[in-house]
């Protein structure tokens, strides 16, 4: 499950990822994201925020708390969905977050 924490920004980029033709792009990343872990029977949920990165996010990954009742959480790891045009390697500025091709454009994940 996604939580949305970005006060609107998810939706911008949506919008920059259907002018851009990388809907599903993004939505394969965020359906990732929504469904971490949960096919082992474990409850997640990932709370997503804005990042300085453009077309970025922040996330909070959450595991339910097996020993508290009703919706109790804890925090279990965070990372960024992060996007890279082509091209760009991540290095530097934008972004700060390394990857190996860049070849592509698009979202990745990183923990």
């Amino acid at each position: 499950m996604i939580v949305d924490n970005t006060d609107g920004y998810l939706d911008s980029v949506r919008e920059f990822a259907a002018r851009t033709n990388q809907t599903e792009k993004l939505q394969k990343q965020l359906d990732y994201l929504g469904g971490y872990a949960c096919n082992d029977g474990r409850q997640t949920r990932c709370l997503l925020y804005r990042d300085f990165a453009p077309q970025s996010f922040a996330f909070m990954m959450q595991l339910k708390r097996e020993d508290e009742p009703c919706s109790a959480y804890r925090d279990w790891f965070n990372g960024g969905l992060i996007y890279y045009g082509a091209g760009e390697n991540g290095v530097s500025d934008p972004q700060f977050s390394v990857r190996l091709d860049s070849s592509s454009q698009g979202w990745e994940v990183h923990t």
